[in-house]
């Protein structure tokens, strides 16, 4: 994790941007747990350690700007992962209506069928696409009981 940590503090410093005891607080999190996290979460696991909401807020939008995180819309709320280390470059969300927990599928064909689409639609259209996202809204296992 430490490579990681300085990894992202010399992207951040050649942009002229200070890794403060704050902002890597809120990496070490998105490096230690491979989940998506409402900026409301991520506060709640590093209050302790006096850091503001807002403060949890900037450090998204930092974060993000570098590409180091990125947003997940689902409905109206944003969630945010890793993406800088992400060996799942491109996978499928799922979100339970219930417990609005969020989990990633990345299965090869998946994936695959995915590419098919956008490239089909990049010929198809004369397109480029920049970003697909798949978000399938359900009840998990887990819910239904």
């Amino acid at each position: 994790m430490k490579n990681k940590i300085e990894m992202i503090e010399k992207i951040l410093k050649e942009n002229n941007i200070k890794m403060t005891k704050q902002r890597k607080a809120i990496i070490e999190i998105f490096l230690n747990h491979d989940a998506h996290f409402k900026p409301e979460e991520l506060y709640e696991l590093i209050k302790d350690k006096k850091i503001g909401l807002a403060t949890v807020y900037r450090t998204i939008e930092i974060l993000k700007r570098h590409d180091i995180i990125e947003e997940v819309t689902i409905g109206k709320d944003r969630y945010y992962e890793l993406k800088l280390f992400s060996e799942k470059r491109m996978h499928i969300h799922f979100r339970c209506e219930r417990c609005n927990s969020i989990y990633d599928y990345d299965e090869t064909e998946l994936i695959l069928d995915l590419i098919k689409l956008r490239n089909f639609v990049e010929k198809e259209h004369d397109v480029e696409i920049k970003d697909l996202t798949m978000i399938l809204n359900g009840i998990c296992q887990k819910c239904r009981g």
